[in-house]
């Protein structure tokens, strides 16, 4: 009885033994491997392109004052049609020519000048960049005619960002390997696979001051590359 008692011990000692060199080589495999997925370098690449805008946003607005509310109206009515004239003259069409409500308040102030006060605005909304840069430094004329503009701006946007995209982001990728092919040679370790990036964000802005109608399209990507 004693023997066969013996002999379990003996068993019971030879499973757990076995059990922790299992155990323990499980946990030495586990280790290298987080070692492994544990070194790796992150780097960024950088992609710009200058770009042509596609779309002009030409706004013009003008105000009208009178202490008659008759009159009031009368001019809004005549410079609303000078401006549309001259958009059209200068080879815009009349659907890309909006005209937005009118704002108009009375000022019931003792000392002011004029009891009724209107401001009112119209754009044009146009692919047609060139001809809105061109024919927006010929608004003198609308003054010469009694309009009086207290705006005149122009927005330029570029709307096909898509067409850019893929070619950017592979320049961004391929920039961000050169540098990290570069960190790995330095540390004398293989560079892997690609771990995990992100795109970045594409940012639109005026390539100068002089010329908004060029846009500069910027885009950083951040990779992570794992090293051998």
């Amino acid at each position: 009885m004693e023997k066969f008692l013996e002999k379990i011990r003996n068993n019971t000692v030879l499973v757990i033994g076995i059990v922790a060199l299992v155990f323990s080589l499980v946990l030495f495999v586990s280790a290298r491997n987080f070692s492994k997925q544990g070194s790796y370098v992150e780097v960024r690449g950088l992609s710009e392109k200058i770009v042509k805008a596609d779309v002009a946003i030409w706004s013009i607005n003008f105000d009208v004052r009178s202490n008659d509310i008759d009159s009031l109206y009368a001019g809004i009515a005549k410079n609303t049609a000078a401006i549309q004239k001259f958009m059209q003259d200068k080879g815009f069409e009349v659907s890309e020519i909006n005209v937005a409500p009118v704002n108009i308040y009375q000022d019931t102030y003792e000392g002011s000048l004029f009891r009724y006060n209107s401001s009112a605005q119209l754009s044009v909304y146009t692919k047609k960049v060139d001809l809105v840069k061109s024919a927006s430094k010929d608004t003198l004329s609308l003054v010469k005619q009694g309009v009086t503009l207290n705006q005149n701006s122009i927005e330029f946007q570029f709307s096909d960002l898509n067409s850019v995209k893929p070619e950017m982001l592979a320049e961004a990728i391929k920039n961000a390997k050169v540098a990290a092919e570069q960190f790995a040679k330095e540390s004398g370790s293989p560079l892997g696979a690609i771990a995990r990036g992100n795109q970045g964000v594409f940012e639109i802005v005026d390539k100068d001051p002089g010329s908004p109608e060029y846009k500069k399209i910027r885009v950083v990507s951040s990779l992570r590359f794992l090293l051998n």
